[in-house]
């Protein structure tokens, strides 16, 4: 049975844009943990019909995704976000580029992003400082 390691997403954030066009630098050194969240929209309605129980219906969704790890001085993506850390509105859109194999097919999207939730310094005096970033989704992903 084969298992879907997290080693083989590439996740990569438009660092760079050139008229309607990104370029992109991958987020490599560093990255320990990726975590997504799909901040779903559920309605729950309790009919009489269904004695108490539930039934839901997902409408809407929020993605983001969690990246958290070291900081690598000099990685290209990560100085791309830590240096809009202190930047407000357009200064954190960006693209997300995500490529994948489920088991059956090589897999990619990009969706226009928002990076928030910035933290570079944490950690004790001697450790290498523990990084983290959400990267939301602005819309719906595009397969590429």
């Amino acid at each position: 049975m084969p298992y879907m390691t997290i080693y083989n997403i590439k996740v990569s954030i438009g660092t760079k844009k050139s008229g309607e066009t990104w370029e992109y630098s991958e987020f490599g050194e560093g990255i320990e943990n990726i975590s997504e969240a799909l901040n779903e929209v559920v309605h729950q309605y309790q009919f009489i019909s269904n004695g108490g129980f539930a039934s839901n219906h997902v409408t809407g969704a929020a993605p983001a995704w969690t990246l958290t790890g070291r900081r690598v001085l000099g990685d290209a993506a990560q100085d791309y976000i830590f240096s809009k850390k202190y930047a407000f509105d357009t200064e954190r859109q960006s693209s997300l580029k995500v490529e994948y194999n489920d088991g059956t097919a090589e897999k990619s999207f990009t969706v226009p992003c928002t990076f928030c939730n910035i933290q570079e310094f944490s950690g004790a005096s001697t450790d290498d400082s523990a990084i983290s970033v959400e990267l939301r989704f602005d819309g719906k992903p595009t397969a590429a």
